[in-house]
């Protein structure tokens, strides 16, 4: 028996591979040689990664190329983040890279966001922490190299803006492996002099190599326990170290970081002409507005005379109205005085006594008056009691010429079925009882 066998074609099967290797592998981390670099035009780079027994194809477009810092050259040890995928029009394996950079490079970038972390976890990079810079610096620390490009930089830029700012240089090194160590130490020897208001720690641009010492933890830790504020001008513009975010200020270049400290000299003029002109303009002012009140406390003067026969004439209102309060005063106290008498006499003893001995009297007629008519009205409640129990009374009913029947025992006989021919009842008329004997029962 002849089994069926499927036949691809192979564009099929090349779209097919590539679909699976695109699932498979969505991005993987590469590292090899770069060899066969080509750079046309349209701004693609294409080459190959190779190792000691195979190597791979691999295209970077160019809206990934033009945003890379590397600038790869064939021999380089390179790490690429990249797709596999097939390239179809000739069935090759290929990789699509996203991003390449320096296999070195990459150990150091991953350090330095490993430090980056654990820094901002323990807060070293929190705003709380940043000290004020002053706006007008007394004396700037400058930490750098001696012979740098960064320290030139800075001091023409002080000089051109405000020659008038002392700089004193902190020298230490920029790049190796013991130039971390010399910039703590610049530091500890700067806040030791105690001179300066500031500090600007400095360093031209390179690459993340050249730059590794500003990312050491130790730096990192004497820059935040520095007393004094810092400004970190590390590198240019888009160079990040773990010094500018534990800084209190980061500049983007050393010049900018003059620039920030240092007021702009012909500013300065500007502002003090426009205060000398304020100055000027506010006394001039000020002493117009004092001659006017002179003036007007000049026309208010007047001859003694005039004043003290004001002030006589004032002193005569003033002695009538005080004789008219005292009267006035007088008259009220000798009102409250009658009116005290008055109460006085009400409250004598004798008359109190009298009073009371008339109001007794009052309430014992009112009492007695009371009483009997209390009595009077209790009787009547009485006897209207009474007439009403008599009505309801046996012996009213007997009185109406009812009797009443009872058997042997006394039990009063309210149905003829109670009793038989023969026995002896009682009868109870309104006076008197008859003793009978029953002769007939009719029911």
């Amino acid at each position: 028996m002849i089994q069926a066998t499927t036949v691809y074609q192979v564009s099929d099967l090349v779209n097919e591979m590539k679909r699976l290797l695109e699932a498979s592998y969505p991005e993987v981390w590469i590292e090899g040689e770069l060899s066969s670099l080509s750079t046309p035009a349209s701004g693609h780079l294409y080459f190959s990664l190779k190792d000691e027994q195979t190597q791979l194809r691999c295209a970077m477009f160019r809206n990934r190329a033009s945003l890379s810092r590397y600038k790869p050259k064939a021999g380089d040890l390179v790490r690429v983040r990249a797709r596999i995928s097939v390239y179809p029009a000739r069935g090759d394996l290929q990789c699509i890279v996203q991003h390449i950079e320096d296999a070195g490079e990459g150990v150091l970038q991953r350090r330095f966001e490993e430090l980056k972390t654990q820094l901002q976890k323990e807060g070293l990079f929190a705003n709380e922490h940043k000290q004020a810079i002053p706006s007008l610096p007394r004396h700037i620390g400058l930490i750098t190299s001696r012979t740098g490009a960064a320290v030139k930089d800075i001091l023409s830029t002080l000089e051109r803006r405000c020659p008038g700012i002392p700089v004193t240089l902190y020298p230490a090194l920029v790049q190796g492996e013991t130039a971390a160590q010399t910039i703590v130490d610049a530091l500890a020897n700067a806040v030791q002099h105690d001179q300066c208001d500031v500090l600007i720690v400095a360093r031209g641009g390179g690459s993340l190599e050249d730059l590794w010492s500003f990312n050491d933890e130790r730096l990192a830790r004497a820059v935040f326990q520095c007393p004094l504020p810092i400004v970190s001008a590390v590198g240019h513009e888009v160079d990040v170290s773990i010094c500018d975010f534990v800084a209190d200020l980061r500049a983007p270049t050393p010049t900018a970081a003059a620039e920030l400290l240092s007021p702009d000299n012909q500013a300065l003029l500007r502002q003090l002409t426009s205060l000398h002109q304020r100055l000027g303009q506010s006394t001039e002012r000020y002493l117009q507005k004092r001659s006017q009140q002179v003036d007007m406390v000049y026309r208010r003067l007047q001859h003694p005379s005039i004043s003290i026969a004001r002030s006589r004439k004032d002193l005569e209102v003033s002695i009538r109205r005080l004789h008219q309060a005292m009267r006035t005063r007088l008259a009220g106290r000798q009102q409250a005085w009658r009116t005290t008498s008055q109460r006085m006499q009400q409250l004598r003893p004798d008359q109190l006594i009298s009073r009371q001995q008339n109001q007794l009297g009052q309430l014992a007629h009112r009492l007695h008056l009371s009483q009997a008519n209390s009595l009077t009205s209790k009787q009547q409640h009485f006897k209207g009691l009474g007439e009403q129990l008599h009505l309801v009374s046996p012996l009213a009913t007997l009185e109406r010429g009812f009797s009443i029947s009872r058997d042997e025992q006394g039990a009063i006989l309210r149905d003829s079925s109670t009793t038989k021919p023969g026995e002896s009842i009682s009868i109870e008329l309104k006076k008197g009882k008859l003793r009978a004997q029953v002769t007939d029962v009719t029911k």
